[in-house]
């Protein structure tokens, strides 16, 4: 257990990764909100560094696990109730908050795809309820890795680890400061590049969406560049009914992964109830 003295610095430096994506890449951790999900870390084998619980709003399970992670070397930091409210952005705070410690990074000169027929990859994707709903959906789609690349928003944020609904401890994205420098690496490794865009290109149930490929979606606003166009093998794009000018980019992102998903699955014989190589 901490002790009483050494609470309050260490809930400054909770708040400050709370609140800053460069602090949370300094330190190499990310936060965890609720024990459900600080579960999913801990089974995901990644490394919890602190535990932080409001003892008088915890119910069993959290008081149980919080005793668990410490038995396992966490550092078990008790605080008063409402603590937590003033780190986390949860608009119903939980009563514990793990700092967990983000998966190792690839060997220098190693890409995230290089096991992946998959990848998604989201281009200056702003909001980070969207960033984490694109982790959610490659898990579930079976994409072997995500990249973030451009000035997108933190996946490591808290918004961004809730809405990825635990994906982000199996799936641990890679971030590039360079769109155009990622997909041509892409595409020198075997991926055709294929770039979501409305009304470009040819429908998604027309196109050619067979892996090898990385799926490329651009920010809410803008969506893709123009200047990423030489990096962009082809265009696919969701047809719309009603009078519905786009779509979310979780929700484009979703029908072109499950189209994905689909056409592997359509493709590459297998047993019933066999999880495909990703």
């Amino acid at each position: 257990m901490v002790s009483l003295t050494s609470v309050r610095p260490r809930l400054a430096a909770l708040r400050r990764l709370a609140r800053s994506a460069a602090a949370r890449r300094a330190d190499g951790v990310f936060i965890v909100e609720g024990a459900t999900l600080s579960t999913e870390a801990a089974a995901a084998g990644l490394r919890i560094r602190e535990v932080y619980i409001e003892t008088s709003r915890a119910d069993e399970e959290a008081q149980h696990l919080g005793d668990r992670l410490a038995a396992a070397g966490a550092a078990l930091v008790e605080v008063e109730a409402g603590t937590l409210a003033k780190v986390g952005a949860s608009v119903t705070p939980q009563p514990l908050l793990a700092i967990v410690e983000r998966a190792q990074a690839a060997p220098e000169g190693d890409s995230p795809a290089d096991a992946a027929s998959f990848v998604l990859v989201a281009v200056s994707v702003a909001d980070p309820g969207n960033a984490g709903t694109l982790l959610r959906c490659a898990e579930a789609a079976g994409a072997g890795a995500v990249i973030f690349a451009g000035e997108a928003a933190d996946p490591y944020g808290p918004k961004a680890v809730r809405a990825s609904a635990g994906s982000i401890f199996r799936l641990p994205p890679a971030l590039s400061e360079d769109p155009a420098g990622t997909l041509d690496d892409l595409r020198s490794r075997g991926l055709r590049t294929v770039g979501a865009a409305a009304g470009r290109g040819l429908p998604f149930d027309r196109a050619d969406l067979c892996p090898p490929l990385a799926l490329v979606v651009g920010s809410e606003s803008h969506g893709l560049p123009a200047s990423l166009a030489e990096s962009i093998d082809e265009w696919v794009h969701v047809p719309l009914a009603g009078q519905a000018e786009s779509l979310n980019v979780g929700a484009a992102a979703a029908v072109l992964c499950f189209e994905v998903q689909r056409r592997r699955r359509d493709e590459v014989p297998h047993a019933a109830g066999t999880v495909l190589d990703r």
